[in-house]
């Protein structure tokens, strides 16, 4: 039988102690500083697609619906609804490949927003496809009455309105989401929200 030695406990205790060291060493790195999955860059790139594109959406939407109906040229109106027409497929198409369950539910608030103005939008040249994207029709637009354009469009309880609400959610969740995939929290270390 072999006897340890006083030296050899020391090792082993030491060599211990040096492994849980390393290892507790390993989980802060990684929770300071998460190393960044192929997944997770894929869906930062999404992600990022839709935010920038939401952007754009409140931005077109809420020149829309600030703009002086009785001072614009139709010409106008119709560049600006076009550039909202635009915007707003941008935003549907690039939330297409999010697994995001909140993006993904805003998205489709949205299209069900617009869905209840069908009949309205169709009124004015807007026209709702088979997956919610929208045209518009020129010629139907400048044939509008101008009363039911600047229902649609004018101020922030139109459907152009409450878009860029909409928008402006989708903006803030898609931020979060990578803020948060980059290893950030929304609490303090007192369970606050920042």
């Amino acid at each position: 039988m072999s006897k340890m030695t006083e030296g050899d406990e020391t090792e082993k205790s030491s060599d211990s102690a040096y492994k849980f060291k390393n290892s507790v060493s390993e989980k802060m790195e990684q929770l300071t500083a998460p190393k960044v999955t192929t997944e997770t860059d894929k869906s930062n790139k999404v992600l990022s697609n839709i935010k920038s594109a939401s952007y754009k959406l409140e931005t077109s939407a809420n020149a829309l619906s600030n703009m002086d109906f009785d001072k614009s040229t139709r010409e106008e109106l119709y560049d600006a609804a076009k550039s909202f027409v635009a915007d707003y497929n941008s935003v549907l198409s690039s939330a297409k490949d999010t697994d995001n369950v909140s993006l993904s539910r805003s998205v489709k608030w949205m299209k069900d927003d617009i869905k209840a103005r069908e009949k309205m939008m169709a009124k004015i040249g807007i026209t709702i496809g088979s997956d919610g994207a929208l045209s518009i029709d020129e010629e139907k637009f400048n044939e509008a009455n101008l009363s039911d354009i600047r229902t649609q469009f004018s101020g922030s309880s139109s459907i152009v309105g409450k878009t860029a609400q909409r928008a402006t959610g989708l903006y803030n969740l898609a931020a979060n989401q990578i803020s948060f995939n980059g290893g950030n929290t929304f609490y303090s270390s007192k369970g606050v929200l920042k």
